[in-house]
């Protein structure tokens, strides 16, 4: 029996026509089905935990002791004299509103970046310093010249597991303070502005002001007598 070759041709081209899918055409499914199957990326978290200046650890920690107790700032180091206790120069000497009395830092050389961590109340527009160490010992210990104040936003976490706090926290911004080398208090408006915070988890704002530049003074310890926060709109 003869085939004619023509018919067998025109048959093969009519089953290729009808079942096979363009090449086209798979490959717009292919690449449809894999886009099905991307996920979305995860947005970042913006509580990312990196700190300016201060270590993060030592950062996390005074973060812990003011979610405690947010009334006693935190301080990086406080001078200690022979005879006289911690308690003395102590950073709750900041809060007092005694002018005469204050804080010393006691690292070794002038204090270059020591610092002062503390809570700031939610629409806190101004930071308030007093420079040295009251009237009286003005000139016997450093005085700063410019402090950094920077702002965090803190989210406070509780491991359930432990029942210890773990902070999360952000870097909202910095401010510059610049003292005369006189004993009044120096008012400057933050960078930052505190908004309400919201009730649904427990969050708050801490201020880290850190020393950057001092005027010498007989005693290599750097002193600052009052630091307070305070709102006041409409005004720089």
């Amino acid at each position: 029996m003869k085939f004619d070759s023509s018919k067998v041709k025109m048959l093969c081209f009519f089953l290729a026509a009808f079942f096979v899918v363009p090449a086209g055409t798979t490959l717009a499914r292919s690449k449809r089905h894999k886009h099905k199957h991307v996920q979305k990326k995860k947005k970042k978290d913006p509580f990312n935990n990196i700190s300016r200046i201060i270590k993060k650890e030592a950062l996390i920690d005074a973060m812990k002791k003011l979610a405690e107790d947010e009334r006693v700032p935190i301080a990086s180091s406080t001078l200690v004299e022979k005879g006289r206790g911690e308690e003395y120069y102590g950073v709750d000497k900041l809060l007092d509103r005694n002018p005469d009395t204050f804080w010393a830092e006691g690292a070794k050389g002038w204090g270059k970046n020591e610092w002062i961590a503390f809570y700031l109340p939610e629409g806190t527009t101004h930071i308030e310093i007093t420079p040295g160490a009251g009237k009286e010992q003005f000139s016997n210990f450093n005085r700063p010249r410019k402090v950094y104040v920077d702002v965090y936003l803190v989210k406070i976490v509780r491991n359930t597991r432990t029942d210890k706090i773990e902070p999360k926290f952000k870097w909202m911004g910095r401010t510059v303070v610049y003292f005369k080398d006189k004993p009044r208090t120096v008012r400057k408006k933050l960078s930052v502005k505190l908004e309400e915070l919201a009730m649904t988890e427990r969050t708050m704002y801490v201020g880290v002001m850190f020393i950057r530049k001092v005027y010498k003074g007989q005693f290599d310890d750097t002193a600052i007598s009052e630091l307070h926060t305070t709102s006041i709109w409409g005004e720089e």
